[in-house]
């Protein structure tokens, strides 16, 4: 008898879902409350329980379209209007808008760079509208009360606080657009034209919004609960605040991890921790909604585009590209060289997600790399197959063991798999450009490769056809074309060297008559001493990537190895082509644009790829020049960043 009554006093298990499981819960409403002004109050346009899914989630959803709308709509039609029929005002208001895109501020003390002040525009707009629909609607508590001698409550609107209820549909809404802003093929991107990259800093500050808004949500019931006296029996019993705040740990380590000190300690593990604790967090959140209203509808929505945008990607890395063997080798400046035949296409400044199988645990992460070559040119009717090249500089974990792979296994060959292309230059700037500044520095050399190939292909083309003697004359007959000036900036004499070649490689191969003028070079060396790179010694820098977790910042110097006959047949072979000019300094990067842009051309497009200093450089020195085409509106000036890291 004694177990018998034991057994039937065990309260039952809780469940985690109530029963019976729906896609969405009763709206049905009957006021308890005994009088009907007390009912109406409880039936607030901005109050109302069982509306609040329309009245905050909805509206939440509609601000981040009319943003998503408002990008798109310019891009959508930009392909239908001609650059050549840009009115004065168009161009200034072309010019303002390229302003807000590329002002930014630096703080040198912690070499970070802010976003441009068009977004945060946009970042202080969703600031205000989130602010404004949490604190804007009275009240944030229900008004109710209980009898201080009992502690019983006599009148009660609701036990869920109105602050809490609103910041809680707020923050489920943006579920959805955190997972359309993180993946690589992305559907913004495609009706916006911004590459993923670039949408990683909307997809933080999403994610901030959301964690903001799910504490907002979390706190006003402690504080009630407290209030009523039943705060402990609540977490005992009730499995809404388990689930709450297990979805919140996960959560929270989403937003710090995410930020880049932390994340660049060990990129391979944030990788992993994030995808396992985005998975613990939608999961717990999906039982903590537990189909209240709608709420499980935006968890249909996550769940479809994280769908589709994965089942994208992995149909092009296995359909469009397939597994592939890539050639692995070390340039003569320490970089890793990875060649990898195909007979897809790609544009200059696109990067792919590689991953090399064979790497151990690091093959079974990708890694994102620029390509530095163009595809190869062919007919319509035939497809003709490529070279893809990566320049790889060593550092830290996954690119520090492949350079130590590269180094026992000279040109050996290793299975990887391709995931893109992403991103890129928008070629039909670079083609309708009359001067060009290609700027880059350090590990961005091999960045500049394709777009210099891709103006010399250029001038071949404007160049066809060009026979005075026959009468048939081309666009270059006369003398005058496009104009190129690329500038690389580095601190070893190795890659100024490297370059070099890599220059008369890029000449031999795309010139077909054409000699290159318009094309100007100039490589500025900022190394402190000219035999820096001769004091770090090859055994140094493989012993520092027996560790690579330990030298963020290791180096293969090989320069010993390449032979000076070699130098010199590659400096003989750039002299016949081209003379690149040597300074031994920083480049003045703002005077060489505003000198660039005040000769008498009318369109000019900069590209830029190199440290967070000279990017920061670049994109005032462009604004700046913006100020002066709103005023006349006859420039039309243009660029385009690459970042070394994006997130």
């Amino acid at each position: 008898m004694a177990q018998s009554h034991m057994a039937m006093s065990m309260d039952p298990p809780p469940r985690w879902l109530d029963q019976p499981v729906m896609l969405h819960s009763s709206r049905a409403y009957k006021c308890s409350l005994n009088h009907t002004e007390q009912c109406e109050y409880q039936q607030g346009y901005w109050r109302f329980w069982y509306e609040l899914d329309h009245r905050y989630a909805l509206p939440t959803v509609a601000f981040f379209m009319t943003a998503i709308i408002l990008f798109a709509v310019p891009f959508l039609l930009s392909p239908f209007v001609s650059a050549t029929a840009h009115s004065k005002q168009v161009r200034r208001i072309l010019a303002l808008n390229r302003y807000l895109s590329y002002r930014a501020y630096r703080l040198p003390l912690l070499n970070w760079n802010s976003a441009p002040i068009g977004v945060l525009l946009l970042g202080a707009i969703g600031t205000i509208f989130f602010f404004s629909m949490t604190l804007g609607p009275k009240p944030y508590y229900w008004p109710n009360e209980k009898n201080p001698e009992t502690g019983k409550v006599t009148l009660s609107f609701g036990n869920s606080p109105s602050i809490a209820s609103r910041s809680g549909w707020m923050s489920l809404a943006c579920l959805p657009f955190i997972i359309a802003t993180s993946s690589k093929s992305n559907m913004i991107t495609t009706v916006t034209g911004v590459s993923h990259e670039k949408l990683q800093v909307f997809h933080r500050w999403i994610s901030y919004a959301c964690f903001v808004l799910a504490l907002i949500h979390t706190f006003p019931f402690i504080v009630y609960h407290i209030w009523k006296g039943d705060m402990v029996k609540r977490w005992n019993e009730d499995v809404f605040y388990w689930t709450g705040v297990v979805a919140l740990v996960p959560q929270a380590w989403l937003t710090f991890a995410s930020f880049s000190p932390l994340r660049n300690l060990c990129y391979e593990f944030f990788k992993a921790s994030h995808f396992l604790a985005a998975l613990v967090f939608v999961v717990f959140l999906f039982l903590h909604c537990d189909f209240r209203l709608s709420s499980w509808d935006y968890f249909i929505a996550t769940g479809v585009i994280f769908s589709l945008t994965f089942l994208h990607s992995q149909l092009r890395i296995y359909f469009q590209h397939g597994l592939k063997k890539a050639k692995i080798s070390l340039a003569s400046n320490g970089f890793i060289k990875v060649s990898i035949p195909t007979k897809t296409t790609w544009r200059a400044g696109q990067h792919y997600f590689i991953r090399l199988i064979g790497l151990g645990t690091h093959g079974l992460t990708a890694h994102p790399f620029t390509a530095c070559s163009l595809p190869s040119k062919a007919h319509y009717y035939e497809a003709k197959e490529s070279e893809l090249i990566f320049y790889i500089r060593p550092q830290g974990g996954f690119t520090a063991r492949l350079a130590k792979f590269a180094e026992k296994h000279p040109n050996a060959s290793m299975r990887v798999l391709l995931d893109g292309p992403y991103g890129g230059i928008d070629m039909r700037k670079l083609v309708s450009s009359q001067k060009t500044l290609a700027l880059a520095g350090g590990s961005g050399a091999g960045w500049l490769l394709p777009l210099i190939e891709a103006f010399l292909r250029r001038k071949d083309w404007l160049s066809a056809g060009c026979d005075p003697e026959s009468g048939r004359m081309g666009a270059l007959c006369d003398g005058e074309g496009p104009e190129m000036k690329v500038i690389l900036a580095t601190r070893d004499l190795a890659t100024r060297d490297w370059f070099e070649e890599a220059i008369c490689g890029v000449l031999n191969a795309s010139l077909t008559g054409c000699c290159p003028s318009g094309l100007s070079v100039e490589i500025y060396f900022t190394g402190k001493e000219e035999n820096k790179m001769a004091a770090k010694q090859t055994a140094r820098s493989l012993q520092a990537l027996d560790e690579p977790e330990k030298a963020p910042d290791a180096e293969i110097n090989i320069a010993a190895k390449t032979s000076s006959k070699s130098s010199d047949s590659g400096a003989e072979k750039v002299g016949a082509l081209l003379s690149p000019t040597d300074h031994a300094s920083r480049p003045d990067l703002p005077a060489i644009i505003r000198e660039a842009a005040a000769e008498s051309v009318s369109s000019m497009r900069v590209f830029c790829c190199g440290p967070l200093s000279m990017q920061n450089d670049v994109q005032n020195a462009v604004a700046r020049e913006q100020l002066a085409a709103m005023r006349d509106g006859s420039k039309d000036i243009y660029l385009h960043m690459e970042h070394f890291s994006w997130a």
